[in-house]
């Protein structure tokens, strides 16, 4: 299970230490759980280029933030 976690009222989660295809699930199912209008800030150790049509198909979007060395983060939210 990914650790997951609320940040200044903003959702978190860490799949760094999933083996695949694990992060994509636990993402996904973290997504379902948010209410309408919250965004998820995702802790993982790669580009998840899997991530990205399965976020399309669903109407959210995701822009890669800043992160230590090492770490890529993602902000996942609805699509405008």
């Amino acid at each position: 299970m990914a650790p997951a976690w609320l940040e200044d009222g903003i959702a978190h989660i860490d799949v760094r230490s999933l083996p695949p295809p694990e992060p994509l699930v636990a993402i996904l199912r973290r997504i379902r759980e948010l209410r309408t209008g919250d965004s998820l800030i995702v802790h993982h150790n790669r580009v998840p280029v899997l991530l990205f049509p399965e976020l399309a198909e669903i109407g959210w979007e995701a822009e890669q933030i800043p992160a230590p060395a090492g770490e890529v983060r993602l902000l996942l939210r609805a699509a405008p």
